[in-house]
């Protein structure tokens, strides 16, 4: 059943170079053969939900906020909408493929096999929409950066409950993503740094910090010469360190 979200909107075709239609195709002519492959063989477009249903005018990594999130039921209801809504999108333009996270697709829940429910669920409604459509997966992933829990790593968290989870949700993306027949899984660590100190060059990160205080003092010197002084500890052309 159609949305309404696209009623004006035609399935979007090739036209040519010369067509003054902006929602038309130009150069992309997806039966034209080139070097005897079509073009829709040489360049297998794929819809990102994260890009296009999911964050926007925010910043794709950043701090979530569950409290201030929508109730459960109408969040879940919005993650269907979406979907129908997406699908709609992938045929207009003729759109082989699409790919997700997991939080894209479905709400968090409050435990993890709340989520891995949720995902299987909406997992399930894909896999009737892509085989009426013809539209398949390029490749799933998990969002492991976003929630609060994040925020030490996942596969290098030194917290082992949050090294367990981030395990399980890998392995839950990786099923859906088998589960849809997509063409490839990507480990994507959005917020993965180094476990213990073993697995680093501390030298090296010294060094790093080093020239990172270095360059912070000597653009604050500049400011202070420049007649700039936030903080009023310094006089203009010195530079002294408090204590």
């Amino acid at each position: 059943m159609p949305t309404g979200f696209f009623d004006d909107i035609a399935s979007i075709k090739y036209e040519g170079p010369e067509s003054a239609n902006p929602l038309a195709f130009r150069h992309y002519d997806a039966g034209a053969e080139v070097q005897g492959k079509s073009q829709a063989d040489h360049l297998r477009f794929a819809v990102a939900y994260w890009h296009s249903f999911r964050v926007a005018r925010r910043r794709p990594i950043r701090r979530c906020k569950r409290s201030s999130a929508p109730g459960s039921a109408t969040r879940w209801r919005a993650a269907r909408l979406k979907a129908d809504v997406a699908f709609e999108l992938f045929e207009i333009l003729g759109a082989p493929y699409f790919c997700f996270h997991d939080l894209d697709v479905r709400p968090e829940g409050d435990s993890f096999a709340e989520s891995e429910a949720r995902l299987d669920e909406i997992t399930d409604l894909f896999g009737i929409k892509m085989e009426a459509t013809g539209v398949k997966l390029l490749w799933g992933t998990a969002n492991m950066f976003t929630h609060r829990r994040w925020m030490s790593g996942a596969s290098t968290n030194p917290d082992p409950d949050v090294f367990a989870y981030a395990a399980a949700t890998v392995k839950s993306c990786m099923d859906a993503t088998q589960k849809l027949g997509g063409e490839n899984y990507v480990l994507w660590g959005g917020r993965e740094g180094y476990e213990t100190l073993l697995n680093t060059n501390v030298g090296a990160e010294l060094d790093h910090m080093g020239r990172f205080l270095n360059d912070g003092r000597r653009l604050q010197a500049q400011d202070r010469l420049q007649g700039h002084d936030p903080g009023g500890t310094e006089t203009a052309g010195t530079l002294e360190t408090p204590v």
